[in-house]
């Protein structure tokens, strides 16, 4: 028998075929039959639902759920299509031995252009410990108070369309738009401001000098109390404290009730406490220790709120966690400062200054920018 293409019909009739053996058309057959049994092993194999060890079951947000966002399926091909942003959150990886903090970033090289790789947000591998960046270039790891609220914001949800960062949870927005102002801005049109899609303004108050320890009032106060107010804007203050005990404490909060009761200024938003030190040399207040710092922050925060105003504490990463005792100010608010795409603070907080010389109509110079994750006017 000749096996080609071209072979006779008669051939093709297994049972005219001589029985030596199994046929070729029997042996394709039985190795057709080892091929498919083999590919149903492997594919019931590779569908076996997988474990995974854990101490309880995460929660996340709703936004978590919605699969058809672009950035949660993402997150989905990184854990296998089974996973959610909860299993990629380095806070609660806990390695059973880190002897020395080492940086982890939250997002990657890729998800992040190149001239943002200083601002990646930075935890331990212990998720224990967050990375402090000073002024002077040091650095050090402080260590992440495990009785404080996390922040939970999902920063996907941060849309950058300049000169504005806003903020939004299931397509809808939850952000309001503010600038913080004091005489340093000059004359400020804050009906431009408004037409720009400002918000609300933070107008410095006064300071206590961080020298003579005298009190003052910002020349500009009242001029744009008036002003913004006239242009339908939502007006918190700030002022600057350099308070040494708590008596001071009171007395600058005392100060800032008289001055808004003089000035018929009614604020919709906060009364916030700045430590930020206006010029350079040895303040008054460098040698003051932790607890009385707090303590002292503490005393002005009540008293405002006696009067019936809102107050928060405002300051950036190295201030709040390394002058405070943040475990002890439980409850009140806080007004975050970083000029950065994102903020590296692991703590909960309800302000976000995150530019110091953003270009906005109104404002000649630079203005500094700030987002508000809530509406203190209808609080």
């Amino acid at each position: 028998m000749k096996l080609d293409d071209d072979f006779d019909e008669e051939y093709d009739d297994i049972d005219t075929a001589p029985k030596r053996g199994i046929s070729l058309r029997g042996a394709a057959l039985v190795i057709s039959l080892f091929v498919f049994l083999t590919l149903v092993i492997v594919a019931i194999a590779n569908h076996k639902p997988s474990t995974k060890k854990s101490g309880g079951t995460p929660t996340h947000s709703a936004a978590a759920d919605d699969w058809n966002n672009p950035d949660h399926q993402q997150v989905q091909d990184m854990t296998g299509g089974k996973g959610t942003a909860e299993d990629l959150d380095f806070w609660y990886a806990y390695p059973t031995e880190t002897p020395t903090p080492a940086a982890v970033s939250q997002d990657s090289a890729e998800d992040r252009p190149a001239d943002a790789e200083e601002e990646k947000l930075s935890v331990s591998e212990d998720g224990m410990h967050t990375l402090i960046r000073y002024d002077d270039g040091t650095q050090e790891w402080a260590e992440i108070n495990p009785y404080l609220a996390r922040n939970k914001y999902d920063f996907s949800g941060l849309v950058y369309k300049k000169p504005f960062m806003s903020y939004y949870e299931n397509n809808t927005k939850k952000s309001f738009v503010g600038v913080d102002i004091s005489k340093d801005e000059d004359y400020v049109d804050f009906e431009l401001l408004k037409k720009a899609g400002v918000d609300y303004v933070m107008l410095r108050l006064g300071q206590r000098g961080y020298l003579s320890g005298e009190l003052s009032v910002d020349e500009n106060f009242a001029d744009n109390y008036k002003r913004a107010k006239e242009a339908g804007l939502e007006i918190g203050a700030y002022f600057v404290t350099a308070a040494i005990d708590t008596d001071e404490a009171k007395e600058e909060a005392d100060f800032c009730v008289k001055t808004l009761s003089e000035n018929e200024a009614e604020l919709t938003y906060p009364l916030a406490l700045s430590t930020k030190q206006l010029g350079s040399g040895k303040a008054r207040t460098d040698s003051l220790e932790k607890m009385p710092r707090t303590n002292c922050a503490l005393t002005f925060m009540r008293t405002v709120e006696e009067h019936g105003l809102f107050s928060l504490l405002y300051g950036d990463k190295a201030t709040l966690i390394k002058k405070f005792s943040l475990g002890s100010m439980i409850g009140y608010d806080i007004w975050y400062s970083e000029a950065a795409d994102l903020p590296d603070y692991p703590y909960q907080f309800v302000m976000w200054q995150y530019d110091l010389g953003g270009k906005v109509e109104g404002i000649a110079g630079g203005a500094r920018l700030n987002i508000s994750f809530i509406d203190y006017s209808i609080r």
